[in-house]
């Protein structure tokens, strides 16, 4: 990413960044300490960083006007150079050395911790935190049309977080019906997350736009068009219901 500024590979530190960040939330009932959350809030704050090149990417992708693509590439130019100098930046080496500390010391570990309760058995913990992430997708996604750009935002994260616990607990729940049904929730997952992703483009764009000063650039619409709003948020709720709907892979 540092050696060749590659939009993908930025995206991918992102995602890494955020899988993370959701590991420490999920995982929080069994992890001991204070440690574990202020590692997290050191991530989010490195993912805003890297957030605001992504957020210039996703509209070089869409641009097609040859003036507003080479302003948004000098805009991208500066943002990176930001970026660049927080990951070279003192705080983040020690970021990175605390986080390898606590991963090969940490309290979690077994035996290091006195105080810690006994470890809850694997299947039961899964099924607890992926009902609780189920709950809350349904509590925040049931009227996205009344929702508002923030709240719908809240349930794309409601969702990546439900996502990524499937994703980490899926060993669990490997059996044939198990994996057959994990398998019909993550497609059926992808699909909300990429309906709900086209809403929070459509929702961003323009604040990306004047935040490098190109608002009233004559190709604005160019690369805010992202479809319907009122049909983007009805194909988003209909996946909703779809993941809701989905049967259970971990019962």
């Amino acid at each position: 990413m540092l050696r060749r500024r590659n939009p993908e590979a930025l995206h991918q530190a992102r995602v890494a960044l955020r899988r993370l960040r959701s590991a420490f939330t999920l995982f929080k009932a069994v992890l001991p300490g204070s440690e574990p959350m202020r590692l997290k809030a050191d991530l989010k704050w490195l993912a805003s960083v890297l957030g605001e090149v992504r957020n210039v990417d996703v509209l070089l992708a869409k641009v097609s006007d040859e003036d507003l693509s080479g302003k948004l590439k000098i805009a991208r130019a500066a943002v990176f150079d930001k970026a660049a100098d927080v990951l070279n930046s003192s705080r983040t080496r020690a970021l990175m050395l605390d986080l390898v500390e606590w991963l090969e010391c940490g309290d979690f570990l077994s035996g290091r911790d006195p105080a810690a309760k006994e470890t809850p058995n694997a299947v039961q913990f899964a099924a607890r935190v992926l009902e609780k992430q189920r709950k809350r997708l349904k509590k925040d996604g049931e009227a996205l049309e009344k929702a508002t750009d923030e709240h719908r935002h809240e349930v794309r994260k409601d969702a990546k977080k439900f996502r990524y616990a499937a994703e980490f607990f899926a060993s669990l729940f490997s059996d044939k019906r198990g994996s057959r049904r994990h398998k019909k929730f993550i497609v059926a997952m992808e699909a909300l997350q990429d309906d709900l992703g086209a809403l929070n483009d459509l929702a961003t764009g323009p604040d990306v736009l004047e935040e490098h000063n190109l608002g009233q650039h004559p190709a604005r619409e160019t690369v805010l068009a992202g479809g319907d709003k009122k049909t983007l948020i009805e194909r988003a709720q209909a996946s909703v219901d779809e993941v809701l709907d989905s049967k259970l892979f971990w019962r």
